[in-house]
């Protein structure tokens, strides 16, 4: 019988017991802090303080788990309402929604270099939301083609920028010359080195993330307008 349809109880001696919602979410916060490698069925009940083979009433697998995580990652992602009429604010807003949910769980995103059969099952808001967001850019005048190579763009910078930018950033927090444009200690380390240029860009201050993220939004919308103005 699959571990789905099996009756559980909701609390044991007054204590919440195992859940397949529970062990997605606990999975999903493994996979985002260390990525899906760090995430084998030994760590992830050692988290749950639970023993092995306790999961297995609850999951069929490893791959199991994995899917079960990314569809909780999926479940997050609600873009709010897109509008032709407003569409600079409305890619804005896509844009923002998909850095929230990147910035939450960076390292979940790496899936497809570290699991060798990613999760295969769709959730449904992989497609609603893509489909409202090509409908936007139809909407505003772009052809398919075009749409479609907007889409790329955005989705392309908003990963590498999660990653590379934001990360980075998160994980300095209030560290002190730990998030410029290099770290103030690499400079210091090779003081002899002669890189002048270098040096002159990292002593001015560097734009914060957000400002950052804003410029990134403002490339996407400009390369959409600039579609609009081909015909």
């Amino acid at each position: 019988m699959p571990a789905t349809s099996r009756r559980r109880p909701a609390t044991r001696k007054g204590r919440p017991v195992l859940t397949r919602e529970s062990i997605a979410a606990k999975a999903l916060e493994m996979a985002g802090a260390q990525g899906f490698a760090s995430l084998t069925m030994r760590a992830l009940a050692a988290e749950l303080g639970v023993t092995v083979r306790a999961l297995y009433n609850y999951v069929e697998d490893r791959q199991d788990v994995v899917h079960l995580a990314f569809d909780t990652l999926l479940t997050s992602w609600n873009p709010p309402p897109l509008h032709a009429a407003t569409w600079e604010t409305s890619v804005a807003d896509y844009a923002g929604s998909l850095r929230a949910l990147y910035r939450r769980w960076p390292r979940a995103l790496l899936v497809s270099l570290e699991e060798d059969t990613p999760p295969v099952s769709v959730h449904p808001n992989r497609l609603l939301n893509l489909d409202r967001f090509l409908r936007l850019l139809r909407d505003v005048g772009l052809d398919m083609p075009s749409a479609l190579a907007a889409h790329r763009h955005l989705s392309l910078l908003l990963l590498s920028f999660v990653l590379v930018v934001d990360g980075p950033a998160d994980r300095a927090g209030d560290s002190p010359g730990e998030g410029g444009l290099v770290p103030d200690a690499w400079l210091a380390d090779h003081a002899d080195l002669d890189i002048p240029t270098l040096r002159e860009a990292a002593a001015l201050p560097l734009p914060t993330p957000d400002e950052q993220f804003d410029e990134l939004v403002s490339a996407v919308v400009d390369r959409i307008r600039g579609g609009l103005g081909a015909d």
